[in-house]
Protein backbone atom coordinates (compact mmCIF):
# COMPACT_ATOMS: atom_id res chain seq x y z
CA UNK A 1 0.00 0.00 0.00
CA UNK A 2 1.32 3.43 -0.90
CA UNK A 3 2.36 5.67 1.98
CA UNK A 4 4.57 8.18 0.16
CA UNK A 5 3.78 11.88 0.20
CA UNK A 6 0.68 12.56 -1.84
CA UNK A 7 1.49 13.94 -5.29
CA UNK A 8 -2.00 15.44 -5.25
CA UNK A 9 -1.37 17.53 -2.15
CA UNK A 10 -3.35 15.90 0.67
CA UNK A 11 -0.89 13.91 2.78
CA UNK A 12 -0.18 10.21 2.10
CA UNK A 13 -1.31 8.93 -1.30
CA UNK A 14 -4.35 6.74 -1.49
CA UNK A 15 -4.25 3.65 -3.70
CA UNK A 16 -5.94 5.28 -6.69
CA UNK A 17 -3.59 8.27 -6.63
CA UNK A 18 -0.56 6.00 -6.41
CA UNK A 19 -1.87 3.87 -9.28
CA UNK A 20 -2.52 6.97 -11.40
CA UNK A 21 1.03 8.15 -10.65
CA UNK A 22 2.54 4.79 -11.63
CA UNK A 23 0.65 4.54 -14.93
CA UNK A 24 1.44 8.11 -16.04
CA UNK A 25 5.12 7.59 -15.25
CA UNK A 26 4.99 4.33 -17.16
CA UNK A 27 3.42 6.05 -20.15
CA UNK A 28 6.40 8.39 -20.35
CA UNK A 29 8.63 5.33 -20.33
CA UNK A 30 6.60 3.75 -23.13
CA UNK A 31 7.19 6.81 -25.31
CA UNK A 32 10.90 6.23 -24.80
CA UNK A 33 10.47 2.58 -25.71
CA UNK A 34 8.86 3.71 -28.96
CA UNK A 35 11.87 5.95 -29.53
CA UNK A 36 14.21 2.98 -29.11
CA UNK A 37 12.20 0.92 -31.60
CA UNK A 38 12.19 3.84 -34.04
CA UNK A 39 15.98 4.11 -33.71
CA UNK A 40 16.35 0.43 -34.61
CA UNK A 41 14.23 0.96 -37.74
CA UNK A 42 16.13 4.08 -38.79
CA UNK A 43 19.49 2.38 -38.24
CA UNK A 44 18.48 -0.36 -40.68
CA UNK A 45 17.20 2.11 -43.26
CA UNK A 46 20.05 4.60 -42.89
CA UNK A 47 22.57 1.81 -43.43
CA UNK A 48 21.31 1.48 -47.01
CA UNK A 49 22.00 5.09 -47.99
CA UNK A 50 25.66 4.59 -48.85
CA UNK A 51 24.69 1.65 -51.07
CA UNK A 52 21.96 3.73 -52.71
CA UNK A 53 24.41 6.50 -53.60
CA UNK A 54 26.94 4.01 -54.95
CA UNK A 55 24.26 2.35 -57.05
CA UNK A 56 23.16 5.68 -58.54
CA UNK A 57 26.76 6.56 -59.38
CA UNK A 58 27.65 3.15 -60.79
CA UNK A 59 24.63 2.94 -63.08
CA UNK A 60 24.45 6.53 -64.31
CA UNK A 61 28.13 6.63 -65.11
CA UNK A 62 27.35 3.97 -67.71
CA UNK A 63 24.70 6.08 -69.37
CA UNK A 64 21.16 7.40 -68.97
CA UNK A 65 19.22 5.32 -71.43
CA UNK A 66 15.74 4.07 -70.58
CA UNK A 67 17.18 0.58 -70.08
CA UNK A 68 19.89 1.84 -67.73
CA UNK A 69 17.30 3.88 -65.81
CA UNK A 70 15.11 0.80 -65.29
CA UNK A 71 18.10 -1.26 -64.16
CA UNK A 72 18.99 1.44 -61.62
CA UNK A 73 15.46 1.67 -60.25
CA UNK A 74 15.18 -2.11 -59.95
CA UNK A 75 18.49 -2.21 -58.06
CA UNK A 76 17.48 0.64 -55.75
CA UNK A 77 14.20 -1.09 -54.95
CA UNK A 78 15.99 -4.36 -54.15
CA UNK A 79 18.45 -2.70 -51.76
CA UNK A 80 15.76 -0.80 -49.91
CA UNK A 81 13.26 -3.69 -49.92
CA UNK A 82 15.69 -5.90 -48.01
CA UNK A 83 15.98 -3.19 -45.36
CA UNK A 84 12.21 -2.86 -45.16
CA UNK A 85 11.85 -6.61 -44.67
CA UNK A 86 14.17 -6.39 -41.66
CA UNK A 87 12.38 -3.30 -40.36
CA UNK A 88 8.96 -4.93 -40.54
CA UNK A 89 10.25 -7.85 -38.47
CA UNK A 90 11.69 -5.49 -35.85
CA UNK A 91 8.39 -3.61 -35.64
CA UNK A 92 6.44 -6.83 -35.21
CA UNK A 93 8.74 -8.52 -32.69
CA UNK A 94 9.42 -5.46 -30.54
CA UNK A 95 5.83 -4.28 -30.36
CA UNK A 96 4.55 -7.78 -29.57
CA UNK A 97 7.04 -7.84 -26.67
CA UNK A 98 5.72 -4.48 -25.47
CA UNK A 99 2.11 -5.68 -25.67
CA UNK A 100 2.84 -8.85 -23.72
CA UNK A 101 4.72 -6.98 -20.98
CA UNK A 102 1.99 -4.37 -20.44
CA UNK A 103 -0.59 -6.37 -18.43
CA UNK A 104 2.16 -7.73 -16.19
CA UNK A 105 3.18 -4.19 -15.33
CA UNK A 106 -0.44 -3.21 -14.75
CA UNK A 107 -0.93 -6.14 -12.37
CA UNK A 108 2.29 -5.48 -10.43
CA UNK A 109 1.41 -1.81 -10.02
CA UNK A 110 -2.14 -2.64 -8.92
CA UNK A 111 -0.99 -5.17 -6.35
CA UNK A 112 1.68 -2.81 -5.05
CA UNK A 113 -0.76 0.02 -4.28
CA UNK A 114 -3.80 -2.03 -3.25
CA UNK A 115 -4.47 -2.24 0.50
CA UNK A 116 -6.18 -5.60 -0.07
CA UNK A 117 -5.00 -8.96 -1.32
CA UNK A 118 -6.09 -9.10 -4.97
CA UNK A 119 -5.72 -11.95 -7.45
CA UNK A 120 -5.66 -10.49 -10.95
CA UNK A 121 -6.24 -12.22 -14.29
CA UNK A 122 -3.90 -11.64 -17.23
CA UNK A 123 -4.76 -11.81 -20.94
CA UNK A 124 -3.21 -14.76 -22.75
CA UNK A 125 0.03 -14.25 -24.73
CA UNK A 126 -1.86 -15.31 -27.88
CA UNK A 127 -4.49 -12.61 -27.36
CA UNK A 128 -1.83 -9.96 -26.76
CA UNK A 129 0.01 -11.06 -29.90
CA UNK A 130 -3.21 -10.77 -31.87
CA UNK A 131 -3.59 -7.15 -30.78
CA UNK A 132 -0.44 -6.38 -32.78
CA UNK A 133 -1.15 -8.60 -35.75
CA UNK A 134 -4.91 -8.21 -36.28
CA UNK A 135 -6.20 -5.01 -34.65
CA UNK A 136 -6.00 -1.81 -36.72
CA UNK A 137 -4.89 1.59 -35.51
CA UNK A 138 -5.59 4.69 -37.60
CA UNK A 139 -7.29 2.41 -40.13
CA UNK A 140 -4.68 -0.31 -40.72
CA UNK A 141 -2.94 -3.13 -38.88
CA UNK A 142 0.80 -2.85 -38.27
CA UNK A 143 1.84 -5.06 -41.19
CA UNK A 144 -0.26 -2.98 -43.58
CA UNK A 145 1.32 0.21 -42.27
CA UNK A 146 4.75 -1.35 -42.84
CA UNK A 147 3.81 -2.19 -46.43
CA UNK A 148 2.35 1.27 -47.00
CA UNK A 149 5.40 3.15 -45.79
CA UNK A 150 7.70 0.81 -47.74
CA UNK A 151 5.73 1.37 -50.94
CA UNK A 152 5.69 5.16 -50.46
CA UNK A 153 9.41 5.23 -49.70
CA UNK A 154 10.31 3.27 -52.85
CA UNK A 155 7.97 5.36 -54.99
CA UNK A 156 9.51 8.61 -53.74
CA UNK A 157 13.01 7.42 -54.55
CA UNK A 158 11.97 6.21 -58.00
CA UNK A 159 10.26 9.51 -58.72
CA UNK A 160 13.32 11.47 -57.59
CA UNK A 161 15.57 9.44 -59.89
CA UNK A 162 13.29 9.84 -62.89
CA UNK A 163 12.96 13.60 -62.33
CA UNK A 164 16.71 14.00 -61.98
CA UNK A 165 17.46 12.01 -65.12
CA UNK A 166 14.75 13.80 -67.14
CA UNK A 167 16.12 17.19 -66.09
CA UNK A 168 19.69 16.18 -66.86
CA UNK A 169 20.92 16.72 -63.33
CA UNK A 170 24.47 15.68 -62.36
CA UNK A 171 24.86 12.44 -60.43
CA UNK A 172 25.62 14.17 -57.08
CA UNK A 173 22.45 16.24 -57.40
CA UNK A 174 20.34 13.14 -58.03
CA UNK A 175 21.96 11.47 -55.02
CA UNK A 176 21.18 14.48 -52.85
CA UNK A 177 17.56 14.35 -53.98
CA UNK A 178 17.34 10.91 -52.40
CA UNK A 179 19.43 11.05 -49.22
CA UNK A 180 20.02 14.77 -48.72
CA UNK A 181 23.29 16.43 -47.78
CA UNK A 182 25.67 15.82 -44.91
CA UNK A 183 25.53 19.52 -44.01
CA UNK A 184 21.82 19.19 -43.24
CA UNK A 185 22.11 15.66 -41.85
CA UNK A 186 20.00 14.24 -44.65
CA UNK A 187 16.93 16.27 -43.75
CA UNK A 188 16.71 17.73 -47.27
CA UNK A 189 16.37 14.35 -49.02
CA UNK A 190 13.22 12.34 -49.68
CA UNK A 191 14.34 9.68 -47.19
CA UNK A 192 13.70 12.23 -44.42
CA UNK A 193 9.98 11.92 -45.15
CA UNK A 194 10.30 8.20 -44.47
CA UNK A 195 12.08 8.84 -41.17
CA UNK A 196 9.26 11.07 -39.96
CA UNK A 197 6.63 8.55 -41.04
CA UNK A 198 8.49 5.71 -39.34
CA UNK A 199 8.59 7.70 -36.10
CA UNK A 200 4.87 8.49 -36.28
CA UNK A 201 3.90 4.90 -37.02
CA UNK A 202 6.12 3.52 -34.25
CA UNK A 203 4.84 5.89 -31.57
CA UNK A 204 1.23 5.46 -32.62
CA UNK A 205 1.55 1.67 -32.73
CA UNK A 206 3.07 1.49 -29.24
CA UNK A 207 0.32 3.70 -27.79
CA UNK A 208 -2.33 1.66 -29.63
CA UNK A 209 -1.22 -1.79 -28.55
CA UNK A 210 -0.47 -0.83 -24.94
CA UNK A 211 -3.85 0.84 -24.51
CA UNK A 212 -5.53 -2.20 -26.07
CA UNK A 213 -3.53 -4.48 -23.74
CA UNK A 214 -4.66 -2.35 -20.79
CA UNK A 215 -8.23 -2.64 -22.02
CA UNK A 216 -8.02 -6.46 -22.04
CA UNK A 217 -6.53 -6.41 -18.53
CA UNK A 218 -9.21 -4.05 -17.23
CA UNK A 219 -12.04 -6.11 -18.73
CA UNK A 220 -10.71 -9.30 -17.12
CA UNK A 221 -10.59 -7.61 -13.71
CA UNK A 222 -13.81 -5.58 -13.63
CA UNK A 223 -14.60 -7.00 -10.20
CA UNK A 224 -12.02 -4.63 -8.68
CA UNK A 225 -11.95 -1.85 -11.32
CA UNK A 226 -14.56 0.88 -11.38
CA UNK A 227 -14.01 3.02 -14.50
CA UNK A 228 -11.29 4.53 -16.69
CA UNK A 229 -9.94 8.09 -16.82
CA UNK A 230 -8.71 9.52 -20.13
CA UNK A 231 -5.34 11.16 -19.43
CA UNK A 232 -3.75 13.40 -22.06
CA UNK A 233 -0.14 14.60 -21.91
CA UNK A 234 -1.03 18.30 -21.74
CA UNK A 235 1.66 20.44 -23.31
CA UNK A 236 2.19 22.45 -26.47
CA UNK A 237 1.94 19.34 -28.64
CA UNK A 238 -1.42 18.15 -27.34
CA UNK A 239 -4.15 18.17 -29.98
CA UNK A 240 -7.53 19.80 -29.35
CA UNK A 241 -9.29 16.42 -29.35
CA UNK A 242 -7.07 15.06 -26.55
CA UNK A 243 -7.39 18.28 -24.58
CA UNK A 244 -11.17 17.93 -24.79
CA UNK A 245 -11.05 14.31 -23.56
CA UNK A 246 -8.57 14.83 -20.72
CA UNK A 247 -10.03 13.92 -17.33
CA UNK A 248 -13.22 12.36 -18.69
CA UNK A 249 -14.26 9.02 -17.22
CA UNK A 250 -15.76 6.05 -19.05
CA UNK A 251 -17.07 2.59 -18.18
CA UNK A 252 -14.50 -0.15 -18.73
CA UNK A 253 -13.87 -0.65 -22.45
CA UNK A 254 -16.26 2.10 -23.58
CA UNK A 255 -15.52 5.49 -25.08
CA UNK A 256 -12.45 6.59 -27.08
CA UNK A 257 -9.36 4.42 -26.68
CA UNK A 258 -6.03 6.12 -27.54
CA UNK A 259 -4.55 6.70 -30.03
CA UNK A 260 -7.21 9.01 -31.40
CA UNK A 261 -4.76 10.46 -33.95
CA UNK A 262 -1.21 9.91 -35.18
CA UNK A 263 1.47 10.60 -32.55
CA UNK A 264 -1.17 10.45 -29.80
CA UNK A 265 0.44 10.06 -26.36
CA UNK A 266 -2.70 9.69 -24.26
CA UNK A 267 -3.52 6.81 -21.93
CA UNK A 268 -6.56 5.43 -20.11
CA UNK A 269 -6.00 4.82 -16.39
CA UNK A 270 -8.36 2.57 -14.44
CA UNK A 271 -9.70 3.53 -11.02
CA UNK A 272 -9.72 0.93 -8.28
CA UNK A 273 -13.13 0.09 -6.83
CA UNK A 274 -12.96 0.96 -3.13
CA UNK A 275 -16.14 -0.95 -2.32
CA UNK A 276 -14.70 -4.13 -3.80
CA UNK A 277 -11.36 -3.62 -2.05
CA UNK A 278 -13.12 -3.05 1.29
CA UNK A 279 -14.68 -6.49 1.07
CA UNK A 280 -11.39 -8.32 0.46
CA UNK A 281 -8.71 -9.53 2.90
CA UNK A 282 -6.21 -6.86 3.85
CA UNK A 283 -2.57 -7.25 2.95
CA UNK A 284 -0.32 -8.01 5.94
CA UNK A 285 1.08 -4.47 5.92
CA UNK A 286 -2.42 -2.99 5.79
CA UNK A 287 -3.68 -5.32 8.53
CA UNK A 288 -0.95 -4.12 10.88
CA UNK A 289 -1.80 -0.50 10.10
CA UNK A 290 -5.51 -1.11 10.70
CA UNK A 291 -4.83 -2.78 14.04
CA UNK A 292 -2.63 0.12 15.15
CA UNK A 293 -5.37 2.60 14.25
CA UNK A 294 -8.07 0.51 15.93
CA UNK A 295 -6.00 0.02 19.07
CA UNK A 296 -5.42 3.78 19.38
CA UNK A 297 -9.10 4.54 18.92
CA UNK A 298 -10.41 1.84 21.24
CA UNK A 299 -7.77 1.47 23.95
CA UNK A 300 -6.91 -2.09 22.91
CA UNK A 301 -3.44 -3.56 22.38
CA UNK A 302 -3.96 -6.47 19.98
CA UNK A 303 -1.09 -7.62 17.72
CA UNK A 304 -3.49 -9.61 15.52
CA UNK A 305 -7.24 -9.74 14.97
CA UNK A 306 -7.36 -12.97 16.96
CA UNK A 307 -5.90 -11.11 19.98
CA UNK A 308 -8.75 -8.60 20.11
CA UNK A 309 -10.90 -8.74 23.25
CA UNK A 310 -14.29 -10.41 23.14
CA UNK A 311 -16.83 -8.28 21.32
CA UNK A 312 -14.24 -6.29 19.33
CA UNK A 313 -13.76 -8.55 16.31
CA UNK A 314 -16.99 -7.56 14.58
CA UNK A 315 -16.34 -3.91 15.37
CA UNK A 316 -12.83 -4.20 13.99
CA UNK A 317 -14.09 -5.86 10.80
CA UNK A 318 -16.52 -3.03 10.14
CA UNK A 319 -13.78 -0.48 10.88
CA UNK A 320 -11.38 -2.31 8.53
CA UNK A 321 -13.86 -2.35 5.63
CA UNK A 322 -14.49 1.38 5.99
CA UNK A 323 -10.79 2.23 6.25
CA UNK A 324 -9.94 0.00 3.27
CA UNK A 325 -12.39 2.00 1.18
CA UNK A 326 -10.81 5.22 2.44
CA UNK A 327 -7.30 3.96 1.72
CA UNK A 328 -8.37 3.11 -1.83
CA UNK A 329 -9.73 6.64 -2.29
CA UNK A 330 -10.23 8.48 -5.57
CA UNK A 331 -8.26 10.56 -8.07
CA UNK A 332 -8.74 14.30 -8.45
CA UNK A 333 -10.29 14.61 -11.91
CA UNK A 334 -8.87 18.12 -12.26
CA UNK A 335 -5.24 17.03 -12.19
CA UNK A 336 -3.36 17.81 -15.43
CA UNK A 337 -0.03 16.64 -16.75
CA UNK A 338 1.40 20.08 -16.02
CA UNK A 339 0.29 20.03 -12.37
CA UNK A 340 1.24 16.36 -12.05
CA UNK A 341 4.77 16.99 -13.33
CA UNK A 342 5.17 20.00 -11.02
CA UNK A 343 4.74 17.64 -8.06
CA UNK A 344 7.22 15.02 -9.23
CA UNK A 345 10.77 14.84 -7.80
CA UNK A 346 13.42 17.08 -9.34
CA UNK A 347 15.29 14.05 -10.68
CA UNK A 348 12.20 12.85 -12.54
CA UNK A 349 11.45 16.31 -13.94
CA UNK A 350 15.02 16.56 -15.23
CA UNK A 351 14.76 13.08 -16.69
CA UNK A 352 11.66 14.11 -18.65
CA UNK A 353 12.66 17.65 -19.62
CA UNK A 354 16.45 17.71 -19.38
CA UNK A 355 18.44 19.53 -16.70
CA UNK A 356 18.18 23.02 -18.22
CA UNK A 357 14.51 22.86 -19.15
CA UNK A 358 13.85 21.33 -15.73
CA UNK A 359 15.30 24.44 -14.07
CA UNK A 360 13.30 26.70 -16.39
CA UNK A 361 10.17 24.71 -15.54
CA UNK A 362 10.70 24.92 -11.77
CA UNK A 363 12.30 28.33 -11.28
CA UNK A 364 11.99 30.18 -14.57
CA UNK A 365 8.22 30.14 -14.73
CA UNK A 366 8.05 28.44 -18.13
CA UNK A 367 5.08 26.13 -18.63
CA UNK A 368 5.35 23.02 -20.81
CA UNK A 369 3.81 24.68 -23.86
CA UNK A 370 6.65 27.22 -23.91
CA UNK A 371 9.16 24.50 -24.75
CA UNK A 372 7.61 23.63 -28.14
CA UNK A 373 6.53 25.57 -31.23
CA UNK A 374 3.06 25.58 -32.81
CA UNK A 375 3.85 22.39 -34.75
CA UNK A 376 4.92 20.57 -31.59
CA UNK A 377 8.66 20.65 -32.30
CA UNK A 378 10.96 21.22 -29.33
CA UNK A 379 12.42 24.73 -29.36
CA UNK A 380 16.27 24.72 -29.14
CA UNK A 381 17.72 26.16 -25.95
CA UNK A 382 19.48 28.86 -27.98
CA UNK A 383 16.14 30.13 -29.24
CA UNK A 384 14.53 29.83 -25.82
CA UNK A 385 17.35 31.95 -24.39
CA UNK A 386 16.63 34.67 -26.94
CA UNK A 387 12.88 34.53 -26.37
CA UNK A 388 12.84 34.18 -22.59
CA UNK A 389 16.09 35.61 -21.24
CA UNK A 390 14.34 36.69 -18.03
CA UNK A 391 13.23 33.09 -17.38
CA UNK A 392 16.83 31.90 -17.71
CA UNK A 393 18.00 34.50 -15.21
CA UNK A 394 15.19 33.61 -12.80
CA UNK A 395 16.35 29.99 -12.99
CA UNK A 396 19.93 31.02 -12.20
CA UNK A 397 21.10 30.53 -15.80
CA UNK A 398 22.98 33.00 -17.99
CA UNK A 399 21.09 33.23 -21.33
CA UNK A 400 24.35 34.27 -23.04
CA UNK A 401 25.73 30.79 -22.34
CA UNK A 402 23.06 29.31 -24.66
CA UNK A 403 23.07 31.76 -27.58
Amino acid sequence: MATADNQFGRGPQNANEAYFDAIVRHQIGLLRVSGNIRNQILKILDATEKDLIQEVRRNLQRGRSVTRQEILIKSIRAIRSDAWKQSAQVWRDEIIAVAQAEPEFMARSFQTVSPAVVDLALPSPALLRSIVTTRPFEGQVLNDWARSIRRADLDRMERSIRIGITQGEPIPVISRRIVGTAAQRGTNGVTEITRRQAEAITRTAVVAVTNQAKREFYELNQDVIQEEIYVATLDGRTTPVCRSLDGKTYPIGEGPIPPVHFNCRSVRVATIDGEAIGNRPARAFTQRQLLREYNRANGTNAATRADLPRGHKGSFDAFARRRMRELTGTVDAKVTYQSWLERQPVMFQNDVLGDTRGKLFRKGGLTLDRFVDQRGNEIPLSELARRDAAAFRAAGLDPDDFT
